[in-house]
C-alpha cells in the first residue's frame, strides 16, 4: 500500500519547514452537521494532545511535546493540494464506518522519531527525500500503532470505539476520499523533539464520518449515563418537591330522603356509620382505601390498601 513520494525535498534546518500556528477560532461555523455532533467531537479534541503525547513518547523513547490546535473546517481537496512538505498519509478506520480517518505525518517527524528511537537526539536537520527506506517504513508502522492507541483513547470520550490502522501512502496523489460533503476538520499538530519544533501531524476528520457516527452517540449506555447523573437527579428531586396535589378523603356517605334534605338546618348532626373502607382521593382519582381514626389529638387516616 505504501508508495514513494512523487517529489523529493532537500535537506536543511527543521525551521525551514513551515510550522502553522494552531487555529484559535471556534470549531466550526454553522452550516455543517448538527451542532451537537461538533460539541461531541470537541470532547475528542480535548483528549488528543494527552493521549497522543503519551503513546508517541513511549514509542520513540523520548519526550514529545505536542500542541494540538482547534479543528479548522476546510475542503479536503484544497487542504491536500497545499501539502508541499514530504509527508506520509496514514489511513485509519473508525469502527465499521466506510469513511476513513486520515493522519498526515511529516517525513521530518519520521526522521526525528528515528533519531530518538535509536538513542540519539534530533539535530533539526530535514532528511526526507527519495523513497522510503525500510527503517523509515518500520518507524511509520510503530508511529501508526501509537496513533491507533492514542486515537482510540481520545474517541473513548464519546464511548467504546475502536480505531484500526489500515495502511499508508507516501504520495498525496494516492490519497482519495469519496465524500458526499467535501468538507473536513483539520487539527494541525506541532511536535517538539530535542528542542526543535516541527509541523508534525494533521488529523483529518470528515463531516461525513461525524454524521455516520451519530447513531452510536445515542445508544442506551449513553442514555443510562445521563439518567444516573447525580446533578440531574438532585435537580429532578428538588423540582418534584415543589409539586402539590389536592388530597382529600370522604369520611362517610349517609343516605337521606329528599324530604329530610329539605328540612336540614344549621347545627343538625348527621349520623355516619363507621367504615373501614374510606377512600383517599388525589385529584380526581381514588388512590387508596383505609380507616379514619385519631392520633395525637387529631384526625388521622390509616391506609389499608391501594386502589
Amino acid at each position: 500500500m505504501s508508495k514513494s513520494p512523487s517529489s523529493s525535498n532537500g535537506s536543511g534546518p527543521a525551521e525551514a519547514e513551515k510550522v502553522h500556528a494552531p487555529a484559535q477560532h471556534s470549531l466550526l461555523k454553522k452550516g455543517g452537521p448538527d451542532d451537537l455532533l461538533l460539541m461531541a467531537y470537541k470532547k475528542v479534541e480535548k483528549k488528543l494532545a494527552s493521549s497522543l503525547k503519551a503513546q508517541l513518547s513511549d514509542t520513540i523513547g523520548c519526550e514529545v511535546i505536542l500542541e494540538v490546535g482547534d479543528s479548522e473546517k476546510l475542503l479536503f481537496d484544497d487542504w491536500l493540494s497545499d501539502q508541499e512538505a514530504a509527508s506520509v498519509y496514514l489511513e485509519f478506520r473508525l469502527g465499521v464506518l466506510e469513511t476513513p480517518l486520515w493522519v498526515r505525518i511529516s517525513r521530518t517527524f519520521v526522521t526525528a522519531a528515528m533519531d530518538c528511537f535509536f538513542g540519539g537526539e534530533f539535530d533539526g536537520q530535514i532528511e526526507a527525500d527519495g523513497e522510503l527506506k525500510k527503517s523509515e517504513i518500520a518507524m511509520i508502522d510503530r508511529l501508526a500503532a501509537a496513533m491507533e492507541n492514542g486515537l482510540t483513547e481520545a474517541w473513548s470520550a464519546l464511548g467504546e470505539m475502536t480505531i484500526r490502522y489500515s495502511g499508508h501512502f507516501a504520495d498525496k496523489d494516492d490519497v482519495e476520499f469519496n465524500l458526499a460533503d467535501g468538507s473536513v476538520l483539520i487539527a494541525a499538530t506541532s511536535a517538539e523533539l530535542s528542542g526543535h519544533k516541527i509541523a508534525a501531524i494533521d488529523i483529518v476528520q470528515t463531516l461525513d464520518g461525524l454524521i455516520a457516527i451519530e447513531p452510536q452517540l445515542n445508544r442506551s449506555e449513553h442514555r443510562a449515563t445521563n439518567e444516573i447523573d447525580p446533578v440531574w437527579r438532585d435537580a429532578l428531586t428538588n423540582s418534584a418537591e415543589q409539586i402539590y396535589l389536592p388530597v382529600r378523603s370522604v369520611l362517610g356517605r349517609p343516605t337521606m330522603q329528599l324530604s329530610e334534605l329539605s328540612r336540614l338546618a344549621v347545627g343538625d348532626i348527621l349520623p355516619v356509620a363507621g367504615t373501614d373502607n374510606v377512600p383517599l382521593i388525589i385529584g380526581d382519582r381514588v388512590f387508596a382505601h383505609g380507616i379514619v381514626g385519631e392520633q395525637n389529638g387529631g384526625v388521622a387516616f390509616k391506609i389499608k390498601h391501594f386502589s
